[in-house]
């Protein structure tokens, strides 16, 4: 839709219910009617370059962060992102990001913010791994109606941080709330080869820099390698 037209910055589309939602790397996002926050966001930022993008990841993901620390109050250092765009608090994941980019030249022409967060489903289908929700965390419900300005001023407060060209204070948050980040961990890379390593970083590309057990670095894009947990 947004390559025929440009719609206003700020365009939310909300699905009530989403079923076989598309994730990133083949993955689905699955959500019971009215009990989940599933929605797009339109955004134009023209000052990005291409190159640039996952500062647009980092910025979203921390969006989320907050949101979810908001609403879990006094549990904040338990929510974690696992590289490299879901939301997770302990081992479980609350959230996933998918985003779209359209690129015009050098920079970025619209981006389409796909995001799911769960909210108060409490029972999931069986292909979802490791599931979890606010509900399920807090035992208690959580107003949906209330709860979807939160996220937006929150995605506003990371978007303009974006666009002030604040990506060092960005990109020092993301790395503090990376999912088992210095942490020697099992992964299997994109030919099936299980190894250990210990995450180091991310570089400017958006790509995982894992320490192996022989002392050296390796980069990982997204499709290359995935936690085993």
């Amino acid at each position: 839709m947004s390559s025929k037209s440009k719609p206003i910055e700020g365009t939310v589309i909300s699905a009530s219910y989403q079923y076989d939602g598309r994730g990133q790397i083949g993955r689905f996002w699955d959500s019971e009617e009215g009990k989940n926050i599933t929605c797009s966001t339109i955004l134009h930022p023209t000052f990005l370059r291409a190159h640039d993008q996952f500062q647009l990841n980092m910025a979203v993901s921390l969006a989320i962060i907050d949101f979810v620390e908001h609403f879990l109050d006094a549990e904040k250092d338990i929510v974690k992102i696992k590289w490299p765009n879901d939301i997770y608090v302990n081992d479980a994941k609350i959230a996933g990001i998918l985003i779209q980019n359209a690129v015009k030249g050098k920079y970025i022409n619209s981006s389409v913010i796909g995001t799911g967060i769960n909210i108060n489903q409490i029972e999931f289908a069986e292909k979802i791994p490791n599931p979890t929700s606010l509900a399920s965390i807090t035992g208690e419900e959580v107003d949906i109606e209330t709860a979807f300005p939160w996220l937006f001023r929150f995605m506003t407060k990371r978007y303009l941080q974006l666009s002030k060209g604040m990506i060092d204070s960005i990109r020092s948050e993301y790395l503090d709330h990376l999912y088992r980040n210095g942490i020697w961990s099992n992964f299997s890379d994109d030919s099936g080869q299980n190894f250990e390593g210990k995450i180091k970083t991310i570089d400017q590309h958006g790509q995982l820099v894992i320490e192996l057990k022989d002392g050296k670095d390796q980069s990982f894009a997204f499709r290359e390698i995935k936690f085993i947990i």
